[in-house]
């Protein structure tokens, strides 16, 4: 059997395949399609059906064919593509896969042969099928020294750690098992906002220690205390712009300082307030 076209660049999207065999033989075939956009499709296996698409526009790309029935173990079947860019490609048997995978390229015509047992068609050397398999995905590199896209764990630290105070109270991250369960929270926001705004933040306050907390007169209980809160400024923007712009791309609570020149995040709660 020939069918398709070669040289016109055409695609094959479905054909029928009906074995003649001598009489009283019980020699049938099994035909599965590998097709654009929808991948291996289940076997057919009657005389009169279609192996492909009709009416979808999908290009057939690669073929499996295999013989079965009562008789099949004395026959073998041979088929081979012509392939978009590749041309014919090497002969296949019974069982194995003829055409491309993964290449995005079109089958263009078919050729079929039965023989009896003990016959090949292959030329060595020559592919019959290939698979394009990517690569596994690699690991994000992860850079211990940041805490999200933008920011630096060095940023967020308490001011016990920073050379412009170095007050030594604690090591700079205090409450570990807080730090792991809230700050994920503070930190997307950031991420999130730094890129609404298209501007640099700057952390002024993220994580205190009690004795930190203390020196700069924050309340007791203060969010800064469990990473639940930080302080930040917006050069170009002013603090109500900032705190508005948070709490409406996240719904955080925002409070915004006018004369001290920050704003204050937390979790939600207080909307958008003015704090001073």
């Amino acid at each position: 059997m020939n069918a398709g076209t070669t040289g016109q660049n055409k695609r094959l999207e479905a054909f029928k395949l009906k074995l003649e065999v001598p009489d009283g033989k019980e020699v049938k075939v099994m035909k599965r399609a590998h097709v654009q956009d929808l991948g291996w499709l289940d076997p057919v296996y009657g005389d009169d059906d279609v192996c492909g698409t009709v009416g979808l526009g999908k290009e057939l790309q690669a073929i499996q064919l295999q013989l079965y029935g009562k008789d099949a173990d004395q026959y073998e079947i041979w088929f081979q593509l012509h392939v978009q860019n590749k041309g014919w490609m090497n002969w296949m048997s019974g069982g194995e896969l003829a055409g491309t995978v993964g290449l995005a390229l079109q089958a263009e015509a078919i050729r079929v042969m039965v023989f009896a047992k003990g016959i090949s068609l292959k030329t060595d050397g020559v592919a019959g099928f290939v698979e394009y398999v990517a690569p596994p995905a690699k690991d994000p590199i992860v850079n211990p020294d940041m805490a999200g896209k933008y920011f630096s764990w060095a940023e967020l630290a308490c001011d016990c750690i920073k050379p412009e105070y170095g007050f030594g109270w604690c090591d700079g991250y205090p409450e570990q098992d807080l730090k792991n369960q809230n700050a994920p929270y503070l930190i997307d926001i950031l991420d999130r906002l730094r890129e609404y705004l298209g501007a640099m933040i700057i952390v002024t306050s993220m994580i205190r220690c009690q004795d930190c907390n203390d020196y700069w007169g924050g309340i007791p209980g203060s969010y800064h205390t469990t990473w639940q809160a930080v302080d930040i400024v917006v050069p170009g923007f002013s603090p109500y712009e900032v705190a508005v712009a948070a709490n409406e791309l996240t719904g955080c609570g925002a409070r915004y300082y006018r004369a001290s020149g920050f704003t204050h995040l937390e979790p939600p709660g207080c909307g958008v307030y003015c704090q001073e």
